[in-house]
C-alpha cells in the first residue's frame, strides 16, 4: 500500500516538473520569435452584418495594438505613428 502511496506522489511530481519545463520552453519560444506588425484583423461590422479586414498598428508608448481608421496620428520624422489616446500621444 505505502509502495503504490509513493509510486503514485513520484508520479504526480514528475507530472507536474515536465509540465513547468513545457511551460517555460513555450515562454521561452514565445520571446524569441518577431513580433508581427502590422496585423490584420477581422472585424464583424454592424452595418451590413458581413465581415472586413482592418489593419492594427502598435501605440509606441503604451503598446496598445488600435486600428489605423480610428488612430490618432502624427507624422515624426516622415513616418506615421498611431496613438490610442491623446494622452499617449501628448507624452511622446
Amino acid at each position: 500500500m505505502f509502495v503504490f502511496l509513493a509510486r503514485l506522489i513520484l508520479f504526480l511530481i514528475a507530472i507536474s516538473m515536465i509540465r513547468s519545463a513545457v511551460g517555460y520552453v513555450q515562454r521561452l519560444w514565445q520571446g524569441i520569435q518577431p513580433p508581427s506588425s502590422p496585423r490584420t484583423v477581422r472585424e464583424a461590422t454592424a452595418q451590413n452584418g458581413g465581415v472586413t479586414s482592418t489593419v492594427l498598428q502598435q501605440d509606441p508608448v503604451c503598446g496598445t495594438y488600435v486600428g489605423v481608421d480610428t488612430s490618432l496620428k502624427r507624422i515624426v520624422g516622415g513616418r506615421v505613428l498611431h496613438f490610442c489616446s491623446p494622452e499617449c500621444r501628448d507624452r511622446y
